[in-house]
């Protein structure tokens, strides 16, 4: 956040990728959904970001939240639609 945020001093030091993919589950030990929506909020009004593929997911865990299908192949899959564009 310090390199995204305008509240910090690190704002605009970092080059940032310009799409991002952040898919999260609502049963979740390892932080609070408010951390995850603020990146996806930051990302979305960073100059250069393009896109932010934000979601939360019902009944699922941190790393594995997809609606259909598993983590892997729908990574990949996004991988794959974001480098035709």
């Amino acid at each position: 956040m310090p390199h995204l945020d305008s509240l910090y001093d690190g704002y605009k030091t970092s080059k940032f990728a310009p799409y991002w993919r952040i898919h999260t589950g609502i049963e979740q030990g390892d932080t609070g959904l408010t951390v995850e929506t603020r990146l996806a909020l930051v990302l979305n009004n960073y100059v250069g970001v393009q896109d932010v593929d934000f979601e939360t997911v019902w009944a699922q865990g941190h790393t594995t939240a997809e609606r259909t299908g598993n983590s892997t192949s729908n990574f990949i899959q996004w991988v794959n639609d974001t480098v035709k564009q």
